[in-house]
């Protein structure tokens, strides 16, 4: 084999052992399930080599040669029909009833508690396996009847000291270490890797979180709060909505409706970002987002009115550069809210009250391409930043209404 061949094989080798510990893998399993499955067969391939050890700690009997053989043996046929049933709870169940039977006899055969080829270390391997391979529910059970090993290791400890020979030094420093170190190695990475599993599914639990609610809202829940309801009196609504979207909808693959969609509400994501606005939801091609609430701040309706020209500003570009007949009419009023979560499944941070439902009606009522706001919003904007037109409006709900239209030039 030359040097350029090294890598190949390498990486060859690591398929091989990829594809041996993946045998119990189902399309249809979750991520914590496949993990839980490749731990278990990791398992079982260790459990071939492990017991080889025996003989040399028990003085090399014939009967240690059997036992170590007969587990080893054991392992590779039930790796065997693991992989020709993948039925994994009984590869699991038949794994860890070995454990019961091959410990208490190694030990015994190595001189008791006290011997060389001890168990204590290698009997509390089979509940932290467990946890791991089958869950934590299922573990404690395991946990019991490692208890009752090491009490039934102690029952016969004084046959097993009487009955063997005394073994050289080496050997019993050998076998000290080995069935003291090795176990808590693996129990060490046992630990390690669950740890490193809770912490990335906190983070993923974080991240889905955070996304789908506000982040001080998410802190909030994350701490035990259960039912979240607060009044935040000073707050500005944006609400935009995409017109002509249904007939170009009707004419295009669903594939590039959802891409031009997907681009435009992650556009629209940044706009919020950008003028430090809370996204609430999105409603099919309707985009709704808030400033000054979760967090209050005092210039929420200038934030509000620079994140809607900001929205503009994307559409325009979005419909120069794909080409897409669409455009946005936003609506945009101020004043008191109320703001919670709601439901237990999907969680939604959602707001209501008249000012919500004023600036849907700004939208409503607004014109394509354009901003349309409503009085309270108007008041509070400082004196000269804008130019706008008013109008009159029929608002759903709220009767006539003057409303005004930012200038263009505004």
């Amino acid at each position: 084999m030359t040097t350029a061949d090294a890598p190949g094989r390498r990486s060859s080798l690591a398929a091989t052992l990829l594809r041996l510990v993946w045998i119990a893998d189902d399309a249809a399993d979750s991520d914590d399930v496949r993990l839980r499955k490749r731990v278990g067969v990791t398992a079982g391939f260790v459990t071939i080599i492990a017991p080889l050890s025996l003989p040399l700690q028990a003085g090399n009997t014939t009967l240690s040669w059997l036992l170590a053989l007969a587990l080893s043996g054991w392992a590779i046929g039930n790796l065997a029909v693991l992989r020709a049933t993948r039925r994994y709870s009984r590869f699991v169940g038949a794994l860890l009833g070995s454990g019961i039977v091959f410990v208490p006899a190694a030990s015994f055969l190595g001189g008791g508690l006290t011997g060389p080829s001890s168990g204590l270390s290698w009997a509390f391997l089979l509940p932290a396996y467990a946890i791991l391979a089958v869950g934590p529910r299922r573990a404690t059970a395991w946990f019991a009847i490692y208890l009752g090993m090491i009490i039934l290791m102690i029952i016969i400890d004084p046959t097993a000291r009487a009955s063997s020979p005394a073994s050289p030094y080496e050997v019993e420093l050998f076998g000290t270490v080995e069935n003291g170190v090795v176990p808590l190695v693996i129990v060490f990475v046992l630990l390690r890797y669950t740890d490193v599993r809770r912490l990335a599914a906190e983070a993923r639990a974080d991240e889905l979180l955070t996304n789908a609610i506000p982040a001080s809202i998410a802190a909030r829940l994350r701490h035990g709060e259960r039912r979240i309801a607060e009044a935040y009196p000073e707050t500005s609504i944006v609400f935009a909505d995409i017109v002509g979207s249904t007939s170009w909808a009707h004419d295009t693959p669903p594939a590039q409706v959802v891409d031009v969609l997907d681009e435009l509400f992650t556009s629209f994501d940044a706009c919020a970002d950008r003028f430090g606005l809370e996204k609430i939801k999105t409603i099919g091609d309707a985009y709704m987002a808030v400033a000054g609430a979760p967090e209050a701040r005092p210039d929420h309706a200038s934030a509000a009115v620079g994140m809607a020209r900001a929205m503009l500003g994307e559409i325009e570009r979005i419909r120069a550069t794909i080409g897409v007949p669409i455009a946005v009419r936003i609506g945009v009023a101020s004043g008191p809210v109320v703001g919670g979560v709601i439901g237990r499944r999907r969680l939604l941070f959602d707001l209501w009250g008249d000012t919500v439902n004023l600036a849907s009606r700004m939208e409503s009522s607004g014109i394509a391409g354009r901003i349309q706001v409503a009085g309270s919003t108007r008041a509070l904007l400082p004196p000269n930043a804008f130019r706008f037109e008013p109008r009159e409006v029929e608002a759903k709900g709220l009767g006539r209404l003057t409303a005004f239209v930012l200038d263009e030039e505004g």
